[in-house]
Parts: C-alpha cells; structure tokens; sequence
C-alpha cells in the first residue's frame, strides 16, 4: 500500500486505525515505510492514534448508546439529521 500511494498517488482510506498503526500511538515506523492514509474513519469515536493523523478526519457511526458515552466522558460529534458519519477535521 505505501508502494502504491508514493508510486500511483492513490488515495487511501483508513477505517478506524490504520493499518500498522498502534492504536494508542500512531504509526511507529520510521523512514520511508511510514503509511499515512488520505482519510482515517473513526468507528464511534477517535482512538488516540488519531492525535497523529494529518489527513482528512471522520468519525461515523451513532452506536454508542448515550449513557455509556456520558459514563466514560466521551463527547459524540453532532451529526445532523439523520447523518451517520461526520468530518471532524
């Protein structure tokens, strides 16, 4: 995939983590194996691997029922209407 991005420009979408991301401290390699997709989708809400994310941002999905969100403190993004997915960035 970092082949065919640098090589074809292809975009690249990432649901949740990236792929080789760690999920609490982003992408770990280094150098010219470095994979930073264009997009990053979130599944409910941001994971901390995000932080490090420089693209196009969305978080998708109201799955999260609202009492489990207000007892870990996690903040839903507003979704209009009937809208699954939101850009948050």
């Amino acid at each position: 995939m970092i082949t065919l991005q640098t090589t074809q420009r292809s975009l690249l979408i990432s649901v949740d983590v990236p792929s080789s991301w760690n999920v609490d401290g982003g992408d770990m390699s280094e150098g010219s194996t470095k994979f930073q997709p264009d997009a990053l989708i979130s599944l409910t809400a941001p994971k901390l691997s995000a932080k490090k994310f420089t693209g196009r941002h969305f978080v998708g999905g109201r799955f999260l029922p609202p009492g489990l969100a207000e007892k870990y403190g996690i903040r839903m993004p507003p979704y209009p209407g009937v809208s699954q997915v939101m850009e948050i960035s």
